[in-house]
């Protein structure tokens, strides 16, 4: 399991400061668009890819920022996607299934992941 919490105003002030330049390397295309200029919808996705990462137990050390993607589904709750070269590291790790929760108040954006086994 891995949880994360993100200050809206310092994540804004991060994308102010860096602009396209950081949102590019965190956020794919879908997710920069879906989000738009939404520093509380990009603060959430940011924390669902850290709290991913803990739950791991690696960190980032093999991996970049958009090999994880969070999408929606046609009831607009979140999940993960994965790249294929991380999905093929669950899976030889065991990991079948990635469950994620988000959710943002005021200035504070939160996730949480559960990674399941066999």
């Amino acid at each position: 399991m891995g949880v994360d919490i993100v200050e809206v105003s310092r994540f804004a002030l991060a994308l102010a400061r860096r602009g396209e330049r950081l949102a590019k390397r965190v956020f794919s295309p879908e997710e920069r668009v879906t989000c738009g200029a939404s520093p509380h919808r990009l603060a959430a996705r940011f924390a669902a890819k850290e709290a991913f990462y803990k739950a791991l137990g690696t960190g980032m050390r093999s991996f970049h920022w958009r090999e994880v993607e969070v999408k929606n589904d046609h009831l607009g709750a979140p999940y993960l996607c994965f790249s294929s070269r991380l999905s093929t590291h669950l899976a030889a790790e065991g990991i079948r299934t990635a469950h994620l929760s988000l959710s943002h108040s005021g200035d504070y954006a939160i996730a949480q992941v559960i990674l399941e086994g066999e």
